[in-house]
């Protein structure tokens, strides 16, 4: 047998080369892919669009940050019904958003503090753009009406797993529980309840 015969055989220098470089290939391949079917499973597990999921665990993340946190919201009424109730905690600074239609339905949003543009920064980016974005729309259009409205006030709240927060909020001289999702932000249920009623898991 010739020396180029034995050096192109399977357990040659140069055939071991080549099947560690395959092996590599393939582990580079799978370590790439994990991020993407992490947040895919996310996505499935929440019920999320997958653009959206890093910005919904960013809002659990925000709830949990400021659960302690008594926020006293001040309302805004638009002509269209929209109603917006925004409020910020004074400890962290994050502000809390409920936007909630005619129809019943409602959601939260938050702003992290360290997301608002401070003077002197270059200007924000992400949802902030969108905000101010929107902002300059509505002083370019015709203008509206827009009436301040009784606020909203916590009256307790708790973060009872990853899918569900629970809170009693005062509305109007009612008080009101809500069940939502810390992740989507969702309101998925609201009756109204006794003031006094406690924070505890729902079924």
């Amino acid at each position: 047998m010739t020396d180029r015969a034995l050096s192109d055989g399977p357990h040659s220098p140069a055939a071991r080369v080549v099947s560690l470089l395959k092996t590599a290939a393939l582990v580079v391949t799978i370590v790439g892919a994990v991020p993407t079917a992490i947040t895919a499973y996310h996505a499935w597990q929440y019920k999320v669009p997958f653009t959206q999921v890093s910005h919904r665990l960013a809002q659990y993340e925000i709830w949990e940050r400021n659960i302690d946190c008594q926020i006293e919201y001040k309302a805004l009424s638009t002509s269209q019904g929209t109603k917006v109730d925004a409020g910020a905690c004074t400890s962290t600074g994050d502000i809390s958003l409920k936007i909630s239609t005619p129809d019943g339905k409602a959601t939260y949003e938050w702003i992290a503090y360290n997301q608002l543009q401070k003077p002197g920064e270059p200007p924000p980016s992400g949802l902030i753009d969108l905000l101010i974005g929107a902002a300059r729309a509505d002083a370019l259009a015709p203008a509206r009406v827009t009436k301040v409205a009784e606020g909203l006030e916590v009256m307790c709240q708790s973060l009872v797993s990853k899918t569900q927060l629970v809170r009693v909020v005062r509305e109007n001289g009612k008080c009101y529980r809500e069940v939502l999702s810390p992740v989507r932000g969702s309101v998925d249920k609201r009756e109204e309840v006794p003031c006094e009623t406690k924070c505890t898991s729902a079924s």
